[in-house]
């Protein structure tokens, strides 16, 4: 995905539920356009936990800033714990998995949270607590689709032209994230 000319969208609901509710009923292309490939969900919640599912920025994402971050450092973690456990036994491997798998995703947390961050704040700053919104990282037409799709369900567009480094910051946050692309 080029970095140059996006915009990043977030059509807001009122409800948790309201996102979703809304893409459901909405037509999955417009003008041509197919944008429900290019669009992540985002519900807040009360004590200001985000969750964010979906396709973002050509990855697909799966977030909950209120839940340990878990990718690939948590399986290597996993694997490496109950190789060392192994020794100890059943009990050892048992404990040497979980305790991996635990720093695995720590280290996976730490590993980029000011990118991560970046995202959450943004949701944060649009997206009320006790509401959600389709969030897309896309080429002006692609959200103008979107936009046209959602009209009628009374939802709020919240429509940013970004800069290529703000749009080359939120592709790093997600890039390690699996890819979207269908498989050819």
């Amino acid at each position: 995905m080029a970095s140059d000319g996006l915009d990043l969208a977030l059509m807001v609901f009122e409800h948790t539920e309201g996102a979703e509710r809304a893409f459901s009923s909405a037509p999955a292309e417009v003008d041509g356009i197919p944008w429900t490939r290019e669009v992540a969900f985002v519900e807040h919640h009360g004590r200001d936990r985000i969750v964010v599912r979906g396709t973002f920025a050509g990855h697909y994402i799966d977030a909950d800033d209120d839940e340990q971050f878990i990718g690939a450092g948590t399986a290597e973690g996993a694997v490496a714990g109950a190789a060392a456990g192994l020794l100890l036994g059943p009990a050892g491997l048992a404990v040497g998995l979980v305790g991996g798998g635990l720093a695995g995703s720590i280290a996976d947390e730490h590993s980029g949270p000011k990118l991560r961050s970046a995202l959450f704040d943004l949701v944060r700053n649009e997206v009320p607590q006790g509401s959600s919104a389709v969030i897309m990282l896309a080429a002006a037409e692609h959200v103008d689709a979107m936009a046209r799709a959602l009209d009628g369900h009374s939802g709020r567009l919240a429509r940013h032209q970004l800069s290529p480094e703000a749009t080359q910051a939120l592709q790093a946050a997600v890039a390690s994230s699996p890819s979207a692309a269908p498989a050819t």
